[in-house]
């Protein structure tokens, strides 16, 4: 491990508040690697017990109702896994396996025939069949749905048989199967939707998963157990108990305590919950990015050179080191290595380039006022609130004058997603993406579910439609360096780093790994005697 050294820019990229003590860590996990006190070799599984976990914010969503666009948070939708399954599940390195369904084939280019299991029931006692998989489709696909993650090009949904289900698609996509997921299309029980979903929503989260919701106290716990009669069998603990503790500072006290046996952790509390000896940190590089957008529907980021200068201010590599101590990759792009075939290196792009003198050629040919105050919005969640004080330092050193205001995470929601009030702001990609198109075209095709920017270029949107339907992967891959490089050129957004997700577990938790499809992490874990 090597010391970074605090130059001027090292303490710029820490925000205006605090200088770090900081060590670059020269290491490159997996999956499923770990850094930290190591793991026991992991004996055959064990029944029993109860995981204990914090959260630091309620979820968002009216219960844990899949159906709607409220719970559409990444937070709310992977603890819900724990309580509902997909018709298929995503593996590592993006292998599709079947889960609530056995098989399926491609009749034509637009239409797929899915065979159901047929030894699955709902925690309501409700068979699952495929009339449970049509209802899920038709409240989603309803005319007044508020859905998110709706599969693409999804037209229509039909029943073959009582195990047989159809889909027909509008035009076809190569990212159909895997968008049917457990961690973006979770089934529901018809039956309890019907009762409840109006009058009662905890009442109506109900699924096939391995554990099923059975309390929860706003503001306190949210509890599930065991569902018993759960087909695949790879539920080994009594119960799961999260805990919603806002401070991080209380979770960690608690963690060394032993009160939790899984916290997660940002970067710069590493060392913290690494005082507790026998701690196991996991940690995870993926396909999500952190980025700065701009609402182009306000002036001056309607203008190109604009965002190109507020981009080519971004010290990435300070950002990493800085903010994330190591724990993030300087982002070159939207896509990481871990997207597969799509990632290209795109520093050669000068908006996505570290340069101060470029960035202010940028603004000087734009016309951009060096006297107008640029509000900047984030929230008070670390790490992206410090993200945020080293992006307000770092573009006032070319000059620019920036009005940093930070809110709590659902007031900062409210403001972009619902009112989308905004100058710029900063946020991530942190859906487990398995696709590129999962990555990209909510942000920025002109109906993305997730465009708070106002983002709407014509050109950019046949390039995406395109890539969704090309079979091909070799083509398919050169389309979304294409994709890529256009979005990074006209700096739709100005990409920062591809971060680590890291968490922290007592020695007793075995099984713990993530999931590239969203699935949460405990989801297969057991507690060792």
């Amino acid at each position: 491990m090597a010391e970074v050294a605090l130059s001027r820019r090292n303490v710029l990229i820490g925000g205006a508040a605090a200088v770090f003590g900081l060590t670059a860590c020269g290491r490159q996990a997996g999956p499923t690697g770990s850094a930290g006190a190591s793991p026991r070799a992991e004996a055959d599984p064990q029944r029993g017990g109860e995981l204990r976990i914090p959260l630091t914010q309620e979820p968002i969503a009216p219960a844990f109702d899949m159906g709607t666009q409220a719970a559409g948070s990444v937070g709310t939708a992977a603890l819900s896994t724990l309580a509902y399954n997909g018709l298929i599940e995503v593996e590592d390195g993006g292998k599709i396996v079947p889960q609530l369904a056995e098989s399926w084939e491609q009749a034509s280019p637009t239409r797929y025939v899915f065979d159901l299991r047929k030894d699955v029931t709902f925690q309501d006692g409700t068979p699952f069949d495929a009339d449970a998989v049509k209802a899920n489709f038709d409240r989603r696909m309803a005319p007044d749905s508020t859905a998110v993650n709706l599969p693409p090009f999804l037209e229509e949904v039909n029943v073959l048989g009582p195990h047989q289900i159809e889909f027909i698609l509008a035009k076809p996509t190569a990212t159909f199967v895997a968008s049917l997921r457990r961690g973006r299309v979770m089934m529901m029980s018809p039956t309890a939707v019907e009762q409840w979903a109006d009058t009662d929503p905890f009442r109506a989260s109900v699924g096939t998963g391995p554990y099923q919701f059975v309390e929860y106290r706003s503001g306190d716990e949210i509890r599930l157990e065991r569902f018993d009669e759960y087909w695949a069998e790879t539920n080994y603990l009594d119960a799961i108990t999260f805990k919603i503790v806002p401070s991080t500072s209380t979770q960690i006290q608690a963690f060394l305590n032993d009160e939790f046996d899984v916290i997660g952790v940002v970067p710069d509390q590493v060392s913290q919950v690494q005082r507790r000896a026998d701690a196991v940190l996991h940690e995870y590089t993926g396909n999500t990015f952190n980025y700065l957008t701009f609402n182009q529907a306000r002036a001056p980021f309607d203008n190109v050179d604009v965002r190109r200068g507020f981009s080519a201010a971004i010290d990435r590599e300070g950002i990493a080191a800085g903010v994330y101590g190591g724990y993030a990759t300087p982002a070159s792009g939207p896509f990481s290595p871990a997207i597969g075939t799509a990632h290209q290196d795109l520093s050669d792009i000068a908006a996505q380039v570290y340069d101060p003198d470029q960035a202010r050629q940028f603004l000087d040919s734009a016309g951009f006022d060096f006297a107008e105050r640029i509000r900047f919005d984030a929230f008070t969640q670390d790490p992206w609130s410090k993200e945020a004080d080293a992006i307000e330092a770092q573009l006032g050193e070319i000059g620019v004058q920036v009005g940093l205001e930070k809110q709590d995470f659902g007031s900062w929601a409210d403001l972009i997603y619902t009112a989308k009030e905004f100058w710029m702001t900063n946020s991530g990609q942190t859906t487990r993406t398995v696709d590129p198109d999962e990555a990209l075209y909510p942000l920025v095709h002109s109906t993305g579910d997730l465009n708070v920017s106002g983002i709407d270029d014509p050109d950019l949107d046949t390039m995406l439609d395109d890539a969704r339907s090309e079979s091909d992967e070799g083509i398919r891959a050169e389309m979304y360096h294409d994709i890529a490089r256009y979005v990074a050129d006209n700096a739709y957004a100005a990409f920062t780093v591809w971060p680590s997700e890291i968490a922290a577990t007592s020695p007793r938790v075995q099984g713990y790994r993530f999931y590239p499809g969203g699935t949460h992490p405990v989801e297969g874990c057991w507690l060792s005697s």
